[in-house]
């Protein structure tokens, strides 16, 4: 009965150990080496330049102008929200004898709004022209350079670590069910 266990165990062993080296071959080796006239590499140092390319495609399909300027211009208004109106404040705080005119007919606020308005279409229109010369090619490009591949390695186990983990244990669930298999043959030919 015993010798029946032996293929499903056998099978989940070699079917954990084959995709953990599999998931291992996709950063090891970094750099190539030859295995018997074989170049051996792992698949993401090997491809790393087709593989950066497909990625600023696919960046470029998603990504559009309008995105760049959108958060441009968040970033700007974050940075000026409340400063004309604090900055207009301490200007008019410092004409002491007319503080109280100013105060009685609202010119603080008058006068924050309307630079507020200026500002605001001044940004809109900024952030137009900054956002049509992003280049987001040449920045990605730019870090991949500077990114080595100790870090794009622990990048992807921390974006992928359970996929990673369930392609290691899939290994062993289909090679236990293959010699399960192998073990029901083995049986009722007996």
């Amino acid at each position: 009965m015993l010798v029946y266990l032996i293929p499903p165990l056998l099978g989940a062993f070699i079917g954990y150990i084959t995709n953990v080296i599999a998931v291992k071959l996709l950063f090891h080796p970094k750099k190539p080496i030859n295995l018997l006239g074989i170049k051996i590499q792992g698949l993401i140092p090997a491809r790393s330049e087709e593989l950066t390319e497909r990625i600023l495609d696919s960046l470029s399909d998603i990504l559009k102008e309008e995105d760049f300027e959108f958060i441009i211009d968040k970033a700007m208004k974050k940075s000026y929200e409340n400063s004309i109106k604090a900055k207009v404040d301490e200007i008019f705080s410092k004409l002491g004898f007319l503080k109280d005119l100013i105060d009685k007919y609202n010119f603080s606020s008058s006068i924050s709004s309307a630079m507020n308005n200026y500002v605001t279409s001044a940004i809109k229109e900024f952030s137009k022209k900054l956002a049509a010369n992003v280049d987001l090619r040449e920045f990605i490009l730019k870090k991949t350079k500077e990114v080595d591949s100790e870090e794009v390695e622990k990048l992807f186990n921390r974006i992928a670590r359970k996929e990673l983990k369930f392609i290691e244990n899939s290994g062993a669930v289909l090679g236990f069910i293959i010699g399960l298999v192998e073990s029901i043959i083995l049986y009722l030919q007996f």
